[in-house]
């Protein structure tokens, strides 16, 4: 009985270690092999509709509304730390569970969802996440097992060891605008970036001066209505197509309230594996508060153009 139980935890802490060399995307065949292990949470960020009707058996929710905040009318800041340690342990997440999100899977805006997630953990210091890739509909697609049993997970004890390098502050943006070694990401479409578009709670339309457009929809691909990552070498081929340097001293990537910028931090810092990448999580919402800070769009580089040549 005393060896069996030797082997016992021998294997356990064997499917802990595999479990937790965790890469930034798994399948839905890698974690459907792994469902068993108890150092695996699986985390369902959908719709509470869309989770009591089907999930990945075992997963746990919430919502992705609540891994946000709203502070000064500007949404989507990183909540309290406390916070989300509450929360997260409220999940049955400790700082030994590897942690698997699983987003909707139909386009690009969902994954968004996902990697802002996987930012928070990794600001929060727990370096043990992953991304289903494909998210639900994809496991649906490949014909996994779902579940629509309620999960009541006991509560943990999670702790947080804050890392600050994944966050730029508005403080941070400001010092650093004309810091040569800091490039800056706009991950919204191009009519935003050019500033055709506003997003409503932003003062006024238009962009970082001197940032570079790398819109987080051509980081997916999309097939058979599932939407999947791109490899490494697309998204690097994407970034130096854009005009991004790969070796930057820092890059730090935004939008309208630090969404779509979560896919393009998760892009560039996770897998195309650009050193000290950092996402702006009030984006231009935040910066545009304040009339005196700069904000670039085309129309007004073309007006200043039209003065010099007497239009």
């Amino acid at each position: 009985m005393v060896l069996r139980s030797v082997f016992a935890s021998v294997a356990l802490s064997l499917a802990s270690g595999l479990a937790m060399a965790s890469t930034p995307l798994v399948s839905a065949d890698w974690l459907n092999n792994e469902l068993n292990n108890p150092s695996i949470t699986v985390l369902d960020i959908r719709s509470a509709d869309a989770f009591a009707e089907a999930h990945v058996p075992g997963s746990v929710f919430q919502t992705y509304g609540d891994w946000r905040a709203e502070r000064e009318g500007v949404t989507g800041n990183l909540p309290e730390v406390t916070d989300l340690a509450k929360m997260i342990g409220n999940l049955g997440i400790d700082n030994e569970q590897q942690v698997v999100i699983v987003p909707p899977g139909e386009n690009s805006s969902d994954f968004g969802s996902a990697a802002r997630v996987y930012w928070t953990f990794k600001v929060l210091g727990h370096n043990s996440v992953s991304i289903l890739n494909g998210g639900y509909k994809g496991w649906v697609q490949q014909g996994f097992e779902v579940a629509s049993a309620p999960i009541s997970p006991a509560p943990a004890q999670f702790e947080v060891d804050f890392q600050p390098q994944y966050l730029a502050t508005t403080e941070d943006v400001q010092a650093n605008l004309s810091n040569g070694d800091v490039q800056f990401v706009d991950a919204r479409p191009s009519d935003f970036y050019t500033g055709q578009t506003k997003a409503g709670p932003a003062r006024v339309a238009g962009t970082l001066p001197g940032s570079i457009n790398l819109q987080e929809g051509t980081l997916v691909d999309t097939r058979d209505g599932v939407a999947y990552f791109l490899t490494q070498d697309r998204i690097r081929q994407l970034a130096e197509d854009a005009t991004l340097k790969l070796d930057a001293g820092r890059t730090v990537t935004f939008c309208n309230t630090g969404h779509w910028a979560a896919t393009d931090w998760f892009a560039l810092s996770e897998i195309a594996g650009l050193p000290n990448v950092a996402m702006y999580d009030g984006s231009m919402t935040a910066w545009t508060q304040d009339p005196d800070r700069p904000v670039q769009t085309e129309k007004r580089g073309l007006g200043r153009l039209l003065g010099i040549f007497g239009g």
